[in-house]
C-alpha cells in the first residue's frame, strides 16, 4: 500500500470548513485555533494542485472541484466515526493478571487473604516487597497494578489514588543478651548505640525518620533472616507486633522510655488513575479494606 499524500487533519479541517463556510466556526467546532486551520486548507490545496475555496466577503465557497471532493470527504468521514464507534465498542481483553507491591511490614494474612481472592477469580496473582520509591516506581512504570505502602504524609497530586487500610502497631524487639548490662527501660541512647535491624531502605527519608533510631543499621527485607539475625543477637528491631517476635527464640518485647502505647504507622493502598476501571484490579481494590480488617482479626 503507498503512503497517502494527505493527511486525516487534512481532510477533517476541508470537509468541517465546507460544512461551516467559515473558518471560525470550524476552528471552534474542531477545537483547533484559526491558524491551523487556515495552514491545513492551504496544506491540502499545494497537495491537490487546485483550490478548494474562493472567499466571498466572510464566507468561504467551494470551487466546482471542491464541491465534488466534499462528497467523498463527507462519506469519508462518516467512515472514520463509524470505524471509531467500532473500535470502541469491541470488548477489552480480559484481565488475567494483577501485581500488588506491599511494604515489609504488611501481615502475611493479609497477603494471604488477597491470594485467595485473585486465585477464586482464576487471576495469576504476583507479590513482591519493596520500599515505598519502588512501589511508586513500578506502578508508574506499569509493571504492577496496586501498591500497599506505609503513609508518607505528602501530597500525590494527580499521579496517583490511595485509600487508607488502617495501623499497624509497632514494638521494640531484641535478644536476651543484648542489653543486659543495661537498665530498664532503655533510652533512646541506650537504642543508638547498637546496631538496628531495619526492613526499608534508607532513601525512603520519611520512613526512616519514623523507624530509625541508632545511627548503625543493618538492611534485611527477608523476614525469615530477620528471624534468625535477632535470635543470634545481631541488632534490636522496631518492628510490627503482628510479627509476634517475643516467641521467637531467646528474643522479647523489651521496655523503652517512650513506651509501647500509640506506636503505629498509617498503611495506604495507592494506584494509578483508571486503574479501578479495569475490572479484576477495580474489584480488589474495593475488596483491600475489608480484606484488611478481616486480617487483623484473623
Amino acid at each position: 500500500m503507498s503512503a497517502l499524500r494527505y493527511s486525516f487533519s487534512q481532510i477533517e479541517a476541508f470537509a468541517c470548513v465546507a460544512e461551516m463556510g467559515n473558518l471560525s466556526r470550524a476552528a471552534l467546532s474542531l477545537g483547533k485555533d484559526r491558524t491551523t486551520l487556515r495552514d491545513l486548507i492551504d496544506y491540502f490545496e499545494d497537495a491537490l494542485g487546485y483550490p478548494l475555496f474562493i472567499r466571498q466577503g466572510r464566507t468561504l465557497v467551494l470551487t466546482e472541484q471542491g464541491q465534488q471532493l466534499h462528497r467523498q470527504a463527507h462519506l469519508l468521514m462518516r467512515q472514520a466515526q463509524a470505524f471509531e464507534f467500532y473500535a470502541q465498542s469491541l470488548p477489552q481483553p480480559d484481565q488475567q493478571e494483577l501485581v500488588m507491591v506491599y511494604d515489609p511490614f504488611v501481615s502475611q494474612a493479609f497477603i494471604d487473604a488477597v491470594i485467595v481472592m485473585m486465585s477464586k477469580e482464576g487471576i495469576r496473582f504476583s507479590a513482591w516487597s519493596a520500599s515505598r520509591e519502588e512501589a511508586e516506581a513500578a506502578l508508574t512504570a506499569g509493571t504492577a497494578q496496586i501498591a500497599v505502602c506505609q503513609a508518607n504524609n505528602r501530597a500525590l497530586g494527580m499521579d496517583m489514588e490511595w485509600c487508607a487500610l488502617g495501623n499497624i502497631e509497632l514494638d521494640f524487639y531484641t535478644a536476651s543478651g543484648l542489653f543486659q548490662h543495661q537498665q530498664r527501660p532503655l533510652t533512646l541512647l541506650n537504642l543508638s548505640l547498637k546496631p538496628q535491624l531495619v526492613m526499608h531502605h534508607k532513601q525512603d527519608e520519611q520512613i526512616a525518620r519514623r523507624l530509625q533510631i541508632s545511627g548503625h543499621t543493618l538492611y534485611v527485607n527477608e523476614r525469615s533472616a530477620l528471624r534468625s539475625l535477632l535470635e543470634n543477637a545481631q541488632g534490636w528491631g522496631f518492628l510490627p507486633t503482628h510479627y509476634q517476635a517475643s516467641t521467637w527464640k531467646d528474643v522479647q518485647a523489651i521496655e523503652t522510655e517512650v513506651g509501647n502505647q500509640g506506636l503505629t504507622i498509617t498503611m495506604v493502598a495507592i494506584w494509578q488513575p483508571g486503574q479501578t476501571k479495569q475490572p479484576v484490579t477495580g474489584r480488589l481494590i474495593s475488596a483491600l479494606p475489608e480484606l484488611w480488617r478481616n486480617s487483623l482479626q484473623g
